[in-house]
């Protein structure tokens, strides 16, 4: 009997489908795109005629909370589920290897989080239309795009951190903690050491180290790309104004070619904030295998 990675995927899919998880997350994901395309002129001011790119601007704002912890809340349990469970020990008496388990929940957890997105975004084309005219091709396939590549990439920290742990609570703490830690203080950590460094918060102009630490955080990779796609800035949730910038300062002021003395190095181009979230993807994937590979399961 010959079975692969292939499998286990195969039956974590089926799995999810027979437990109501992938409906559960998709009609949570579809609610809440509703919800947030019908209240997306409540985000910018009256004055304001709120276009199609504006209206998914709004809701990549709040999608940056709301995707990667719907693909951390599905995935954070996909590994140290079974092992608590005792089921895991019953898989692997089958020829199943270790590296078997992990890439195969890896891929079944990623496929419910892609028919969810899949779905949610299905019915964002049907509604956007109607409510705020037809968005530009391009923008909404990138926007559609960044979406589903944060989701990928905290399914994959997920089931890293669920590879990792030998308990639940171990697995939420490495999984929805780091979530945590990416929403509220790394933003002020970073700031915190630019003041350490330099003896003065960031203002206008910043230091090239700046602005790579602020975008290793995943979310505000996301916000790059999602940004670069609809050619407007996704704000950050919550905000912190913690910067030495002056209030009304002008967006064109702030763009980065303007906080940066000499060439935008490539590290700090949209494409490379790609590259931090297939890093965030994958890296916990593999750290998470290796613990899992020497951990004693007995």
């Amino acid at each position: 009997m010959t079975v692969t990675w292939a499998d286990v995927a195969r039956k974590d899919f089926e799995d999810a489908v027979r437990s109501k998880m992938l409906w559960g997350i998709s009609s949570v994901f579809v609610a809440f795109l509703v919800m947030s395309l019908l209240s997306a002129e409540q985000l910018f001011p009256d004055s304001i005629t709120v276009d199609a790119s504006m209206a998914l601007a709004g809701v990549a704002m709040l999608a940056q909370l709301f995707v990667p912890g719907v693909a951390l809340v599905a995935g954070y349990l996909s590994v140290v589920g079974e092992r608590r469970s005792g089921s895991l020990r019953v898989l692997l008496s089958y020829p199943f290897s270790r590296f078997d388990v992990v890439a195969g929940k890896l891929v079944g957890r990623a496929l419910v989080t892609c028919v969810a997105l899949t779905v949610g975004f299905t019915v964002a084309t049907v509604l956007v239309v109607p409510l705020y005219g037809i968005p530009d091709l391009e923008a909404f396939t990138g926007f559609v795009a960044a979406g589903v590549l944060v989701g990928l990439t905290f399914t994959g920290l997920a089931v890293g951190g669920s590879a990792a742990a030998a308990t639940r609570g171990r697995a939420m703490t490495l999984t929805i903690g780091s979530f945590v830690g990416m929403v509220f203080f790394w933003k002020p950590a970073v700031v915190g050491l630019y003041y350490a460094v330099t003896g003065s918060l960031p203002g206008i102009r910043v230091e090239r180290w700046y602005v790579f630490l602020q975008r290793l955080n995943p979310l505000e990779a996301y916000r790059v790309i999602a940004g670069a796609a609809l050619d407007r800035p996704v704000s950050e949730v919550p905000e912190f104004p913690i910067e030495d910038v002056p209030a009304g300062v002008s967006a064109e002021r702030l763009e980065l070619a303007n906080r940066l003395a000499g060439d935008v190095p490539f590290y700090l181009t949209d494409w490379f904030s790609v590259v931090v979230l297939l890093a965030w993807g994958l890296v916990p994937v593999f750290v998470g295998y290796w613990w899992f590979e020497k951990a004693d399961l007995g």
